[in-house]
C-alpha cells in the first residue's frame, strides 16, 4: 500500500459471555494468532483470571466501557498484549496513564486510542505520548457486528488526515471492514483493518481470512 508496509488482518470476536468468547476463539484456531475482543456495555471478564485459549493466541481488548481505568487494568492482568482506549469514552486519559507502567519491558502492552470517524486529528493532541496506535472506528453506531460502513467517507478522510502527518504510525480500522472496502481503506494508510462479520459470519472464517488479506496486500 502507499505506506509500504504490509497490512494486517486481526478478527474481532464481539460476544457476552466468557462461552460465546471461547467458542468465537475455536472458530479461529488456525486462522491467525491475533484477536480482539471487544467490550461493549459490561466487561464479563471482570472476575476471569485468564483469557480463554490464551496459550494459542495474542489478545487485543477493546474498551468500549465505563470506567476505561479499572477496565484497562484489569484487560493487562488477564494477559492483553494491546488495550483500546477510546477517546471520548469516560476516563479516556486515566486509561492510558494506567497503562503507561506496562508499555516497556520483556512482555509490553501497546495502548491505542480510538478515534470516532468524525474526530479530527486534533483530538489526539491531549493523549500525546500515551498511546503506540490509533485506532479509526468505521461505523456509526460502535459495538455492534455487521454494521454499515460509515456512509459519509469520514473514515477515509481521518485516515488520511492522520496518515500525512504520522508517516509511521499505526492506523487501524475498527468496524464496517468488508471485502468491498478493505482495499480502499488500506491504499487510504490502514496498518491494520479488524474484521468482525466478514470473517466470523462466514462459513468458513478462515478462507475469509485468507480472502481479506489477499484484498490488501
Amino acid at each position: 500500500m502507499k505506506h509500504g508496509n504490509k497490512v494486517e488482518i486481526i478478527p474481532a470476536l464481539l460476544v457476552r459471555s466468557r462461552a460465546e468468547l471461547e467458542q468465537g476463539l475455536l472458530r479461529l484456531r488456525g486462522v491467525t494468532s491475533w484477536v480482539q475482543v471487544d467490550l461493549v456495555g459490561d466487561n464479563y471478564l471482570e472476575k476471569e483470571e485468564y483469557f480463554p485459549l490464551w496459550e494459542e493466541f495474542s489478545f487485543e481488548a477493546d474498551l468500549m466501557l465505563a470506567n476505561q481505568a479499572k477496565a484497562a487494568e484489569a484487560m493487562v492482568a488477564l494477559g492483553a498484549a494491546r488495550v483500546v482506549v477510546h477517546a471520548a469514552g469516560e476516563g479516556a486519559r486515566a486509561a492510558l496513564e494506567a497503562l503507561q507502567q506496562y508499555r516497556a519491558g520483556d512482555f509490553a502492552v501497546e495502548a491505542g486510542i480510538a478515534l470516532r470517524s468524525h474526530d479530527a486529528p486534533e483530538a489526539l493532541q491531549e493523549f500525546e505520548g500515551l498511546y503506540d496506535y490509533v485506532q479509526v472506528m468505521g461505523i456509526d453506531h460502535e459495538g455492534r457486528q455487521g454494521e454499515p460502513p460509515d456512509p459519509h467517507g469520514k473514515t477515509i478522510e481521518l485516515i488520511k488526515a492522520l496518515r500525512s502527518p504520522y508517516p509511521a504510525l499505526i492506523i487501524q480500522v475498527d468496524g464496517g471492514v468488508s471485502v468491498e472496502n478493505a482495499r480502499t481503506l488500506a491504499e487510504a494508510g490502514a496498518n491494520r483493518l479488524i474484521a468482525g462479520s466478514a470473517i466470523l459470519a462466514q462459513d468458513d472464517p478462515k478462507a475469509a481470512y485468507k480472502h481479506l488479506l489477499g484484498r490488501v496486500n
